[in-house]
């Protein structure tokens, strides 16, 4: 049972004003959502953020966060791989 959900907002000015082009074929990238049900007490947990400002989430949490999609070869992107994709480039 889920007791919560935790929305990631990152980078929201770099995924909306940006266009941003698959590093493999070129095409036009979309935002897609993604989401992973994390438990406080396992393992996995260190690497997710259960504050809520004055609070602790405790138990099966749902995070929510944003990624890249590219319509022609299906590779999905975290946003940074996109930034370190475009530094590159440039």
């Amino acid at each position: 049972m889920v007791i919560g959900t935790k929305y990631i907002n990152n980078a929201i000015f770099y995924t909306l004003f940006k266009k941003h082009y698959c590093p493999n074929c070129n095409k036009r990238l979309r935002l897609v959502k993604k989401s992973k049900i994390v438990n406080s007490n396992s393992p996995e947990a260190k690497n997710y953020d259960f504050n809520l400002g004055d609070g602790f989430m405790e138990g099966n949490v749902r995070f929510v966060w944003k990624e890249f999609q590219c319509p022609m070869c299906q590779k999905e992107f975290t946003i940074e791989d996109i930034r370190r994709a475009e530094r590159s480039k440039q």
